[in-house]
């Protein structure tokens, strides 16, 4: 079913610009417009359960997203030289440029450009699907997709990135005096032989 008003009424979105609004603004946005079945179809895009969607649009996607997870496990498991069969899933198709951003990503020297690149071809990805039905479903779960990438990329800010790490130095001192406690206690029961039963 087509949605003209709703897709001619999307602003433009870019990666890595700050989304106009959120996903559950725009979910919010659509409640009125979409037939029920698209809207499940909206959740699945929404919620990250792309390969629960029954749409053509989810169920390519979610070929790509497949595609993509195996050529990473492939390449880390290369490098870590380990077996990757069992991180490796089926998916219908082949693309060249999903093995290609991945060998790119892969050539990055750091984990965010790494990301950058690996967002950029889902990016394509989800153009390229909206374009086979501009003013249909395709086109609104694409830009529910993108909403969400560029929401993403907007959280990854310096200020965020410390405060992050922060939290997870935090957790490993939390953890380090945990052990050594646990030491500590080890070797007191020890220097005493051991609980006492009466």
């Amino acid at each position: 079913m087509p949605y003209y008003y709703l897709t001619a009424s999307l602003p433009g979105i870019e990666m890595e610009a700050p989304p106009p609004f959120s996903a559950e603004e725009f979910r919010a946005m659509c409640v009125s417009v979409l037939e029920e079945k698209d809207l499940s179809e909206l959740d699945c895009v929404l919620e990250d359960r792309i390969a629960d969607g029954r749409s053509v649009f989810c169920r390519e996607y979610a070929a790509v997203e497949t595609q993509l997870r195996n050529a990473l496990a492939r390449v880390r498991a290369g490098h870590r030289k380990i077996e990757a069969s069992s991180w490796l899933r089926d998916h219908p198709g082949f693309s060249v440029a999903v093995e290609k951003a991945v060998t790119d990503a892969w050539a990055k020297t750091g984990p965010l450009e790494r990301e950058r690149v690996l967002d950029r071809h889902r990016w394509q990805v989800l153009e390229d699907l909206a374009l086979r039905d501009s003013f249909g479903l395709p086109a609104v779960l694409s830009f529910a997709a993108r909403l969400k990438l560029a929401g993403r990329w907007a959280e990854m800010t310096e200020e965020k990135g410390q405060s992050r790490l922060a939290e997870l130095l935090t957790g490993l001192t939390a953890n380090e005096t945990l052990q050594k406690m646990g030491a500590a206690a080890d070797l007191t029961k020890k220097q005493t032989g051991g609980e006492h039963h009466e």
